[in-house]
């Protein structure tokens, strides 16, 4: 870390993250009683993408349910740590629980190049190639229709937000597109989103070849801080560490009901 590196706290991070996708995955945020907040997608359910924060209290706990049952969601609740943790299980019986790894990249201008052709769409809305990988990133049926009827529509809509620069990226092999990824920048920090490979394609180092690219590209844009959430533990997490990421923040999202 240096002196110029943007914060690292967990609210930090969860504001940065809010607006590196208000506008494509993330309609808005509404504010309610000492501080709590409910972020919320108009088009995708998942609770990933809706779930309230800052709740410790009854009456906050209250207003949360009630801004996501008046979006048709299940309320879901972000956490930062186990003390919040313990606070929300207070308050109800998380039918579901999500523990995150929030991760951190300082990239280097030295960053190796990608193992594969890359190529990098600047736009709100990722193109043809992108979502032949990202409709793709699975071989489970249920899957890739969800992300179908949920994610590509929602990433086709993506709108243009003043000091936003989003970027995607592709990489191509022998066979085609095959992993591909998106950066959010503004200002010295930036977001990674999408990072998939193509589910015929994986277990053959590409998603950590388009990550690197992305580290690359976002240095060469002025980024010198690339952040991530990923689920904690396993493959996904390992995946990052090897490309250069360190944990910073361990929230876990508790769920009312089974997503």
């Amino acid at each position: 870390m240096t002196p110029r590196d943007p914060d690292l706290t967990f609210e930090a991070l969860r504001d940065a993250h809010v607006a590196a996708l208000t506008g494509s995955l993330i309609d808005g945020v509404e504010h309610g009683p000492g501080g709590a907040g409910y972020v919320w997608s108009r088009s995708i359910p998942d609770p990933t993408l809706n779930f309230a924060f800052g709740v410790h209290r009854p009456d906050q706990f209250a207003w949360a349910g009630a801004a996501a049952l008046g979006r048709a969601r299940a309320p879901a609740f972000l956490a930062r740590d186990d003390a919040e943790v313990a606070l929300l299980r207070d308050l109800f019986e998380p039918a579901a629980l999500y523990p995150a790894s929030w991760m951190v990249a300082w990239p280097r201008p030295s960053s190796s190049a990608a193992g594969g052709a890359i190529t990098v769409q600047a736009a709100p809305a990722p193109g043809p190639d992108f979502e032949r990988v990202f409709a793709h990133l699975s071989d489970d049926p249920g899957v890739r229709t969800h992300l179908r009827r949920f994610y590509i529509p929602a990433l086709r809509a993506a709108r243009s937000r003043t000091g936003l620069a989003p970027l995607h990226l592709v990489l191509r092999d022998a066979t085609g597109p095959a992993a591909c990824a998106s950066l959010y920048l503004r200002g010295d920090r930036a977001g990674l989103y999408n990072v998939s490979t193509r589910a015929d394609r994986q277990r053959r180092g590409l998603g950590t070849a388009v990550t690197v690219a992305a580290l690359r590209e976002a240095r060469a844009r002025g980024a010198i801080q690339v952040f991530l959430q990923c689920p904690a533990g396993g493959a996904v997490e390992a995946l990052y560490v090897r490309a250069g990421f360190r944990t910073v923040c361990a929230p876990t999202l508790l769920c009312t009901s089974p997503p």
